[in-house]
């Protein structure tokens, strides 16, 4: 939208010079004569007597551009002073880069400024949220000499999975991206619904027996929501729920239909155009919405699902779902929510997830550092995290064989969705990363007794971290 609004006022602007130009060749002058007439226009400054409907037209009209662009430029050039005065007596700052209207809940005492596509080298942090992957890496890496090496970066991402994810090896060795951060701003959306959601802490539905969810949409938040659903939603080893995804995106199916669920769970896979897909809706439990449909078609669905908790994704409160009158209508994602510096720079959202490393490497001498961390061990302590909310409440309604062996089966799904496979490495050892291959990768009554004991372990780790930290 931005790209278009700065078309048109390039057009706006020549629009006097044309009509001059055309007013003075129709009174008799050269094409070139016309051409600087016109010019000359802009600087209320005309040098021809000549006169006619088009030359008045752009004798008014040339003048405004040039005021307008006058004002335009103080007015932008007054912003940027006034933005360096504001930050001058702040002890912490932010710049956030945009082509949308993203705005970050912060604390009072921290400036938050909006220079949409400037870069601004005198912040101390810089958060990147444009509307594609491709954009915001694109204008970190236009602006990455103009940054301090000690000024940190955060890159929101939408579409790269976190665990493609990694640093620029030629950067690393010269320091440049030392302090900078991804925020995978799907999967914030995604752990944040279904925590509120939190199914393990339902106690009026009959969870989780025979319960089905279903997940309408093409774009990447059905994959986050369908990715952490997996891992989190494990409260019992006889459940059985039903996800059904409702879906035109083929690479879903492609990527995530055949993997293990290690349970008596199921993964379905419909097209919106399945002549049974209303009958799929009507015995839907909790419906998931993840991109915008017409209202009539929401509106069929609220009447269709009348057993369902509808929750719809609407990031802008201007949306029109907001107006709909239905109890069972919830709204999830708001930018509100999402957007905040806790999330983005203080990380909140991980924090638990830093802990659990921390206490892992204390105990088996591994790497304690988490910005060191690959970005798929990153994704694998916090899904190991988030799952201690649930073992936290089940840990009164079962016995540790039982926890620990759906410790396992969430291992496992974390691995199969990352496109892990089981096998036996070449070298002897556990896994082949390169290969994604993992031995372990078998139900839990196949381990050895000592992968039962790790698991075991790691059930003790995150309870005692979430105890110690009152969570």
């Amino acid at each position: 939208m931005k790209e278009f609004i700065k078309k048109c006022m390039v057009l706006l602007v020549i629009i006097p010079l044309i009509i001059g130009t055309v007013g003075y060749t129709f009174a008799g002058a050269m094409i070139s004569d016309a051409l600087y007439s016109s010019f000359a226009l802009y600087f209320t400054n005309p040098i021809s007597d000549a006169y006619n409907i088009y030359i008045e037209i752009a004798r008014w009209t040339a003048p405004l551009v040039t005021a307008t662009t006058i004002l335009y430029v103080i007015k932008d050039a007054w912003k940027s002073i006034n933005w360096r005065i504001s930050v001058f007596n702040k002890r912490d700052s932010i710049a956030v880069y945009s082509d949308e209207n993203c705005e970050i809940s912060a604390e009072k005492n921290i400036r938050v400024i909006y220079p949409g596509e400037k870069f601004k080298s005198y912040i101390d942090n810089h958060i990147i949220l444009f509307s594609d992957d491709k954009k915001s890496l694109q204008f970190y890496k236009e602006h990455l000499d103009e940054r301090h090496k000690d000024k940190k970066v955060y890159i929101g991402i939408r579409d790269i999975e976190s665990s493609f994810l990694q640093k620029d090896d030629n950067e690393t060795k010269n320091q440049k991206n030392k302090n900078v951060y991804f925020f995978d701003i799907n999967m914030a959306i995604s752990r944040i619904f279904w925590k509120n959601v939190a199914l393990w802490n339902d106690k009026d539905k009959k969870i989780p027996q025979d319960y089905n969810i279903i997940i309408y949409g093409d774009n990447n938040l059905t994959r986050s929501i369908i990715y952490t659903g997996l891992q989190l939603n494990l409260m019992s080893l006889k459940q059985n729920i039903n996800y059904c995804i409702i879906t035109e995106n083929e690479l879903l199916k492609l990527r995530y239909g055949e993997v293990r669920l290690m349970n008596n769970d199921n993964l379905i896979f419909c097209k919106k155009s399945d002549s049974n897909i209303w009958d799929i809706i009507s015995n839907a439990n909790l419906l998931i919405i993840t991109e915008d449909i017409q209202a009539e078609l929401l509106q069929t669905i609220i009447i269709k699902a009348e057993e369902a908790d509808i929750h719809y994704y609407s990031p802008k409160e201007t949306d029109f779902v907001s107006y709909i009158s239905c109890e069972r209508l919830k709204i999830f994602g708001r930018r509100t929510e999402i957007f905040t510096d806790d999330n983005i720079r203080k990380k909140k959202l991980i924090e638990k997830a830093e802990k659990l490393n921390g206490a892992y490497a204390k105990k088996y001498n591994s790497e304690d550092d988490w910005e060191s961390l690959p970005e798929f061990l990153k994704a694998s302590n916090i899904s190991a995290s988030d799952f201690g909310e649930v073992l936290m409440v089940l840990n009164n309604k079962m016995d540790e064989d039982e926890m620990a062996n759906l410790e396992h089966i969430r291992w496992c799904r974390f691995h199969f969705l990352n496109y892990y496979k089981y096998g036996i490495p070449d070298n002897n050892k556990n896994k082949d990363d390169k290969k994604r291959i993992h031995k372990d990768l078998v139900d839990y009554n196949e381990l050895s007794e000592e992968e039962k004991i790790k698991d075991k372990d790691g059930v003790r780790t995150i309870l005692e971290l979430y105890n110690k930290n009152n969570c």
